[in-house]
């Protein structure tokens, strides 16, 4: 067993990123823990017309493998766009996190009582338990759905598979507005987030991603 993780290591030495993950869940769960009363409340009059609409809460979840999706893929397929791809998600992580310590904040859209009782209000009672409605301004959930999209558009391999780029632009944005119908966050959360991401990208990127033909004319130039 040891033996083949060696192995797998020396070939996808970039592996050594995703640490970072246990690092940010690290801090997470302690800002989780100390943040639960006198915190900043995250609203816009707007969220007041935002329905409560309980079947997000699937595309709300489909967050999480499609970050572990084209991750494994970028890891195993362009070690350098999986290395940025860790650093635009990650950084974009940690900053939020400083955000919640330093700006303790929170949100008081949840319902009492859910207007109906069915499968996917059981997964949201499930996603309230598990989750304070604290630490939301900016959205996570927005970044790390960001990160899935400019993982993909500047993936060389994927250049040209539009059907692709389409396809992840309406799931994470499915993603992002998830996040205020089943109540998670607030819209001001969600503007947060795309902020946060702008500069961001502009940092780990640099600008609009090239077709491949000229990125590989760039490369042999090199």
């Amino acid at each position: 067993m040891m033996r083949k993780l060696n192995e797998f290591y020396h070939t996808y030495p970039h592996v050594k990123y995703c640490l970072l993950f246990p690092v940010y869940l690290a801090i997470y769960f302690i800002a989780e823990a100390l943040i639960t009363k006198n915190y900043w409340v995250s609203y816009l009059p707007l969220d007041d017309h935002i329905p409560f609409l309980e079947g997000f809460v699937l595309f709300y979840d489909l967050w999480y493998p499609a970050m572990i999706l084209i991750g494994v893929y970028l890891l195993l397929k362009e070690p350098e766009n999986f290395k940025r791809y860790m650093k635009f998600l990650f950084a974009g992580f940690f900053l939020c996190e400083v955000i919640w310590v330093l700006f303790p904040n929170g949100q008081n859209l949840r319902p009492e009582v859910f207007p109906r009782e069915n499968f996917f209000t059981q997964l949201i009672a499930g996603l309230y338990a598990a989750d304070t409605n604290t630490n939301v301004f900016p959205s996570a959930h927005v970044v790390g759905a960001i990160a899935v999209a400019a993982g993909v558009f500047h993936s060389q391999m994927l250049q040209k598979k539009n059907w692709l780029k389409a396809l992840t632009v309406v799931l994470c944005f499915l993603i992002a507005i998830s996040t205020v119908f089943i109540k998670q966050h607030s819209i001001l959360d969600v503007f947060a987030g795309v902020a946060l991401c702008i500069p961001l990208h502009f940092i780990v990127y640099g600008r609009v991603p090239q077709p491949l033909p000229q990125k590989m004319k760039k490369m042999q130039a090199e």
